[in-house]
């Protein structure tokens, strides 16, 4: 199991996690020495991060040392401790403790040594010959909007694609209503068929990679309803929903009223207000909560540094060398936040409200705050 992990992080090009529970000294020692006495290659830098204790729900996994067996394993590799370090070239042999309170678990974070080189080298030797892209409706995979890409992927990739690129509410609910959208483009597609009318070749090509399209809708509506059940949703998600539920209730107390002024029959508007009041009601009981996402704290220890090094451009001293090495790397540090934020942003990131929005805290103050 060891060696099995040991070659599945050198084979990692993004970052990843794992979870060392149940390892023992040895183990840990067997397991870094094998992941990092060499460089890992790779066309950029990647970081690790290492669950290695918790509090009372997971203690039993791992042993009070744990954290200390990673430092001494680490350093008899040369790899050295920062606490500012993160996931730019500048930080490669470094690694860095983390408690993480809000989760109640313990980390390592790793960043290893990395070989550029051999990855662009091996980039090359792939083979000259450049294969067609695959293309849907005229666009490359790449190129599509996520609705698009959601149409046409399984349920299970749809789902990973989710997870990752729509981790709010608000980015689902978005999401949502583009599939929705297309399944109505879908049903329009089908209709002019019915009436012999010919599509375009990108409307065929597109007609022809539909997946499942309305299990996925439902998969995505089952979600929604479990954030809100499981109290998933931020302060300001909550007062949108409260703003248009409150707006549909007052359209259908005047269409209820209407109604019975007229003398016809109320059941089915009385039913629908008894649902409505319902999930007004549910709402008002939900919690909000505090969004929060993996890269948040990287992302703002990197913000930090960049103050840092502003400070440093515009000081009038003389710079030290440490502190012109530290310049050197900024270029590194701009780059790995700029990837950072946008893998936060995930798709639709203008569907999620401002107040949710990650913000740098004020000097003196430990906590960001926002999701989306």
């Amino acid at each position: 199991a060891m060696a099995a992990l040991a070659k599945e992080i050198r084979a990692c090009t993004e970052s990843e996690d794992f979870d060392l529970g149940g390892y023992g000294q040895s183990q840990i020692s067997d397991l870094f020495t094998a992941a990092f006495s060499e460089p890992i290659v790779s066309a950029k830098m990647v970081g690790f991060r290492f669950t290695v204790g918790g509090g009372k729900k997971v203690r039993q996994k791992y042993g009070d040392d744990m954290p200390k067996y990673c430092r001494d394993s680490l350093r008899a590799l040369g790899f050295e401790e920062d606490r500012g370090a993160s996931a730019v070239l500048a930080c490669q042999g470094m690694f860095k403790y983390q408690h993480d309170t809000d989760k109640d678990l313990k980390f390592i974070h790793v960043f290893p040594k990395v070989d550029t080189a051999a990855a662009a080298a091996a980039s090359k030797g792939d083979g000259d010959e450049e294969e067609e892209p695959i293309t849907v409706a005229g666009m490359k995979l790449e190129e599509l909007p996520p609705a698009h890409l959601c149409t046409i992927v399984s349920l299970e990739t749809m789902q990973r694609l989710v997870a990752k690129k729509c981790p709010s509410f608000s980015q689902k609910r978005a999401l949502l209503k583009a599939l929705k959208e297309m399944a109505q483009k879908i049903t329009g597609f089908e209709e002019r068929m019915s009436n012999m009318q010919q599509l375009t070749a990108e409307e065929d090509e597109l007609y022809n990679s539909v997946q499942s399209l309305p299990e996925k809708v439902e998969a995505l509506e089952g979600q929604l309803e479990g954030m809100i059940g499981g109290g998933h949703l931020t302060k300001a998600e909550l007062e949108i929903m409260m703003a248009e539920l409150e707006g549909k209730k007052e359209q259908l107390d005047a269409m209820l009223k209407t109604a019975q002024s007229q003398g016809k029959k109320t059941t089915k508007l009385e039913e629908n207000q008894a649902v409505l009041n319902g999930k007004l009601d549910s709402l008002k009981a939900v919690q909000p909560a505090v969004a929060r996402r993996p890269q948040d704290r990287e992302i703002l220890t990197l913000r930090k540094q960049l103050k840092d090094l502003e400070a440093i451009e515009n000081s009038k001293q003389l710079v030290a060398l440490e502190d012109m090495k530290k310049l050197n790397a900024k270029g590194q540090i701009m780059e790995r936040l700029a990837e950072l934020e946008a893998e936060r942003k995930g798709w639709y990131f203008e569907a999620v409200p401002p107040d949710d929005h990650l913000k740098t805290p004020a000097a003196g103050k430990s906590g960001g705050g926002g999701g989306g």
